[in-house]
């Protein structure tokens, strides 16, 4: 769409729906997701090219997040107009004898938007659904996630949203795997067992993810809030039901509550006994002891070096530089010691190996106070093993 309209211009007209082709009534839907149901903020990299799925250009239908695009967003009369259009088209579409997959489809997407135009996601429950896939165009992976309302404004709770860090990790691990250690063709895992593990899931976005990826054989993640474990564990079955032909006595996907704070002094499930492989985390530095009480649990759970001809566990984070948070998140390198400043000949110690900068559209639904053009910018790092004695 070249030109911005608001709905009542841009939308076919209410008595003339049943006129309209499904590839029109897709386009109208489209319009509106991209408007009422904005992508999740700064989880788009900016890069040169995307991704192609399919043979096609990995590109949706969006908004730049202008103050124009605002104005309409949360102009009442537009807003109105559009739960009228969407209930005219259910209706319309029900109405009809036998309903196509086609048909079927455009009234399951008409009625999430119904609800996110009439108020639900104003509560804070929104439905996402995502799509990543390789430069080359040879891996897609699909997610549906669902956000929760934080409990009271609990600021631990704040994991029941999707945040643009998880959705950077995710992307950057489909499109490459053997980046993150889960090329399985070269580290042997076909004859033993792989761990790997999400620390602070939150919704459960890069777990789901790379539990999707082949060959994926045990996953665990784990989270502190209770409400936030539920609707963990929701969004496992949403995308693996207990029936689901991809979980077999070698593909485990486990959620477990899990303190950092008391990692060391307080019994953990079996689960969580063993070492792991790789363990991932997306923006969960936000407090100023975080860093601390992480370093104390990958000391053990991250799987130490040995002379098996496996590749080195690591741990990989993803935290955004907010200005809000710079000291939480300078305690990343107070805590973890880069690599060339370690003394060989002293114990091994966790390490940051590499440390990359990302810097991203910041367009997404979190438009409060955050200004508009500007771009939020993320840390990746990955932490291993020094090669001190062990």
């Amino acid at each position: 769409m070249s030109t911005l309209c608001p709905p009542t211009i841009y939308l076919p007209p209410i008595a003339k729906i049943a006129c309209f082709s499904v590839t029109q009534l897709l386009d109208a839907l489209t319009y509106l997701q991209s408007l009422y149901h904005p992508e999740v903020r700064g989880s788009r990299r900016k890069r040169v090219q995307a991704p192609e799925l399919d043979g096609k250009r990995n590109s949706s239908l969006r908004h730049e997040d202008t103050s124009e695009v605002q104005v309409i967003r949360f102009d009442a009369f537009e807003r109105s107009y559009s739960i009228r259009w969407l209930t005219a088209l259910i209706v319309q579409l029900e109405v009809r004898q036998e309903l196509s997959y086609s048909g079927e489809m455009l009234v399951q997407q008409a009625a999430s938007l119904l609800a996110i135009c009439a108020g639900v996601a104003a509560a804070g429950t929104i439905t996402r659904n995502f799509i990543f896939g390789s430069m080359d165009g040879q891996r897609r992976v699909e997610t549906q996630l669902t956000d929760i309302p934080l409990d009271n404004d609990d600021y631990g709770s704040v994991g029941a949203q999707t945040w643009g860090g998880a959705c950077v990790l995710a992307e950057m691990i489909v499109e490459h795997p053997e980046r993150f250690g889960l090329d399985w063709s070269s580290c042997g895992a076909e004859s033993r067992r792989f761990n790997v593990l999400e620390l602070g899931a939150g919704t459960g976005l890069v777990s789901l993810v790379v539990a999707k990826l082949p060959n994926m054989f045990l996953w665990s993640r784990t989270d502190f809030h209770p409400s936030v474990l539920a609707n963990l564990r929701s969004n496992v079955n949403a995308n693996f039901p207990p029936t689901h032909d991809q979980i077999t006595s070698t593909h485990s996907i486990t959620t477990h509550f899990l303190d950092w704070s008391s990692f060391s002094t307080t019994p953990q499930p079996d689960c969580l006994s063993y070492p792991f492989d790789v363990v991932f985390g997306a923006d969960i530095i936000y407090e100023a002891q975080h860093a601390v009480w992480i370093r104390n649990c990958l000391k053990g759970l991250v799987r130490r070096p040995s002379d098996d001809n496996v590749s080195p566990a690591a741990f990989h984070l993803v935290i955004p530089l907010r200005p809000t948070h710079t000291f939480e998140s300078s305690t990343v390198e107070s805590v973890f010691l880069k690599a060339c400043d370690v003394d060989l000949n002293g114990d091994a110690d966790l390490v940051i190996l590499s440390k990359e900068s990302i810097t991203c559209d910041a367009h997404g639904d979190d438009t409060r106070g955050q200004g508009l053009g500007e771009d939020v910018e993320y840390v990746y790092y990955k932490i291993g093993w020094s090669n001190g004695r062990l």
